[in-house]
């Protein structure tokens, strides 16, 4: 995933639960997520992790919209509006762009 420098060194890597992927805490989706809209990148969804300790969790909660379900617009509102929408806490969110 192509990420924008000034958000590079505030991802969280997860590779100490043995992902290799990156989630980002609130402020960083949301900024994430106005680069994706900027760029045209469909998000085909996400998963929410909570943390637990030093580390992130998976907590089972996530989102998704099918490429035949919506365009790359439909995907950025989806993905703002849960991420808007959830509790807040120590939350961090991963995301799937194609």
């Amino acid at each position: 995933m192509d990420i924008p420098v000034e958000l590079q060194d505030k991802k969280i890597s997860l590779s100490s639960i043995g992902l290799s992927e990156v989630a980002w805490k609130y402020e960083d989706a949301i900024k994430l997520i106005v680069y994706f809209e900027n760029n045209k990148i469909f998000i085909l969804g996400g998963d929410v992790l909570v943390k637990d300790g030093d580390k992130y969790r998976h907590n089972n909660d996530n989102w998704y919209l099918d490429k035949e379900q919506g365009s790359y617009e439909d995907s950025i509102k989806k993905a703002t509006n849960y991420i808007a929408n959830y509790p807040k806490g120590d939350y961090a969110f991963v995301f799937v762009t194609s």
